[in-house]
């Protein structure tokens, strides 16, 4: 049975293994069953492309999201902590290429990103540093402040 909070995965990949139908972003300001106010959300896109250099870089089929500091991965029940400046564990992050991913900002600073093959990201918000952003396709973006919070700034005009 599904949780308030969780959502089903939709999207052209997510159809060819679950049979589902396509959906959009979500970018209304909500507040979930935890109680923590969303500032942005992620609604099953295809993940297309992931880079890896000082940061982990996830491209879908409508938005980017950039992970600069530590955060953590579960794959397969296995909880590993992955600091993308020393990317070790990369093997794990390949695995995430070709899902759909559906996930949440936080006005906290906080991140959480799940994969239709059952994986989850993690990003807590980095006392000095900004510790992730999302942009979407239209222009919008959110950053993670330092030391929690967020930085919202609009779509194109």
């Amino acid at each position: 049975m599904r949780n308030e909070h969780q959502e089903q995965i939709r999207s052209p990949i997510a159809t060819q293994f679950y049979g589902l139908s396509a959906s959009t972003a979500h970018t209304d300001v909500v507040t979930n069953p935890l109680g923590r106010t969303t500032v942005l959300s992620i609604h099953n896109e295809d993940v297309t492309q992931l880079a890896f250099d000082y940061a982990f870089t996830i491209v879908t089929s409508g938005s980017t999201t950039r992970i600069e500091s530590s955060f953590q991965l579960t794959a397969d029940g296995i909880q590993t902590v992955i600091n993308p400046e020393k990317p070790e564990r990369v093997s794990n992050l390949v695995d995430l290429h070709q899902t759909a991913v559906a996930g949440e900002c936080f006005e906290n600073g906080t991140l959480e990103l799940r994969f239709s093959n059952g994986s989850r990201i993690d990003v807590s918000a980095d006392a000095h540093y900004e510790a992730w952003s999302v942009t979407r396709d239209d222009g919008e973006m959110v950053i993670a402040a330092p030391g929690g919070g967020y930085t919202r700034f609009g779509p194109r005009p």
